[in-house]
């Protein structure tokens, strides 16, 4: 975890995550991502930003949208995936205000 922008973006935390394939549907990426929002808002940060999350990776969509990151924008053609080819990547925000 660390800030998304130095500076006057710093109040804004930034992470990657990567779960390897024989640990998948184990509750492993919810893990984390729940233990960042709390680690985030303990550590003073206001939100948490992706920077890029891979469209085509719904399970990685859906596991951020449902812990309440909105899709604020999306890089067209950002990321190239070894069998699909160019994908979009999507950034997606949350803010910590309701995080106890």
């Amino acid at each position: 975890m660390k800030p998304n922008q130095p500076g006057l973006g710093a109040h804004v935390a930034n992470a990657a995550y990567t779960v390897a394939p024989t640990a998948r549907r184990l509750g492993i990426g919810r893990a984390l991502g729940e233990h960042s929002l709390r680690e985030a808002k303990r550590r003073g940060y206001r939100a948490m930003q992706f920077n890029a999350v891979v469209a085509t990776n719904e399970p990685a969509v859906r596991l951020w949208t449902g812990l309440g990151f909105q899709i604020v924008g999306t890089l067209p053609g950002a990321f190239h995936h070894r069998r699909l080819g160019f994908v979009d990547l999507l950034v997606m925000f949350r803010s910590l205000d309701d995080i106890p």
